[in-house]
């Protein structure tokens, strides 16, 4: 009895276990799990018959006659291929994108693509052609923000989003979300050719500072020389009435002194007559009994009075003293007749001509 209720437990046990795995087996041929971040597509022979957005589990037939294509939902990341591209003012530029996108209807993907990597091939290609659109009706400054302006790529940005999302749904069953441009590129020749430009500019701005500043230098100088010479006028007028006035006391003191000692006046006049007549190692014969070379003669005579003339009495009027020239200017000896010698000079003493030499 125990022997027989032994084998039909094992029995059961075995059938059991037979029986579980059969239905796992068959749980596993025909039915399936869809994750949050993916959806699935059951066809049946090749043809899609159904489209699984929802996460769960899923029953489908067993293999050959349906299968299940599973499609990531999750957001993509992709940049597009680094190219040249022209502007509205025709310069070359780099200008490298990147784009997310996402699966939209999974149905059209399969359909379109299929996978992912056929689908980045694709919008390369759709983003690419939007850039090169866009920027084709934009000059080159539209891409550098100046000073004083807002950048426009933002706008440039929407503007490339607008052109490919259409496209990217109607075909492919994408959802392409946003666009960037990371950086502006130049190519190697238009470097050059932008810093020739630069260097222009900044030549014609430097050489226009420098017209202002000469024509600014040039004012100030005139202004100045203007001043110079109004304040140079000034002081030579101011220099003349001072000088006319010191010349004029001048003249008065050497009248008064002149007609204080008018011997002595001609004395000195008579010796600078001399000086101007005799220069240095000069050898002149002359007659000693004409002034001023009386002088040079020894004699008895004595040089003028050096007295000053009284005044006359009050009673009788005085006739004013007459302006005498300065003594720096050569004037020729007073008219006045000198002093007569003697007709008759004693033997010793005659020279009618003598011969003298002046070393000064």
């Amino acid at each position: 009895m125990s022997e027989e209720s032994c084998k039909r437990r094992t029995a059961t046990l075995r059938l059991g276990l037979i029986l579980t795995v059969g239905l796992a087996v068959l749980a596993s041929a025909c039915g399936f799990i869809v994750s949050e971040t993916e959806s699935a597509l059951v066809l049946r022979f090749g043809k899609p018959v159904r489209t699984l957005d929802k996460s769960g589990f899923y029953l489908r037939l067993p293999a050959p006659i349906e299968r299940v294509v599973r499609i990531d939902r999750r957001l993509q990341h992709a940049d597009i291929r680094l190219s040249e591209t022209l502007t509205k003012d025709q310069r070359n530029v780099i200008v490298p994108v990147f784009f997310t996108w996402k699966v939209a209807d999974p149905l059209r993907f399969h359909v379109s693509v299929s996978d992912t990597a056929n689908a980045s091939g694709k919008l390369d290609a759709l983003v690419t052609s939007a850039r090169n659109t866009v920027l084709g009706r934009h000059p080159f400054g539209d891409l550098v923000a100046a000073e004083g302006r807002l950048s426009l790529l933002q706008d440039l940005e929407k503007e490339m989003l607008a052109l490919a999302a259409n496209d990217a749904r109607e075909t492919m069953g994408i959802e392409l979300l946003s666009t960037g441009i990371t950086q502006i590129q130049l190519p190697e020749a238009n470097t050059e050719s932008v810093f020739r430009r630069m260097r222009a500019e900044r030549k014609r701005e430097a050489t226009q500072f420098r017209a202002e500043g000469r024509a600014k230098a040039a004012e100030m100088k005139a202004e100045t020389d203007k001043q110079a010479s109004g304040m140079i006028a000034g002081a030579k007028r101011q220099a003349e009435e001072i000088r006319g006035k010191a010349e004029a006391e001048a003249a008065a003191v050497y009248a008064k002194a002149h007609g204080e000692a008018p011997e002595f006046y001609r004395f000195l006049r008579e010796l600078q007559s001399l000086r101007t007549v005799v220069d240095k190692n000069t050898t002149v014969v002359l007659d000693t009994s004409v002034a001023p070379f009386h002088w040079l003669k020894e004699s008895d005579a004595h040089p003028p009075s050096l007295q000053p003339v009284p005044s006359p009495a009050p009673s009788q009027p005085v006739a004013p003293p007459v302006p005498a020239p300065a003594l720096t200017e050569h004037q020729p000896v007073s008219s006045q007749p000198a002093p007569q010698l003697p007709a008759q000079l004693p033997e010793a003493t005659t020279l009618p001509a003598t011969p003298v030499t002046l070393d000064q």
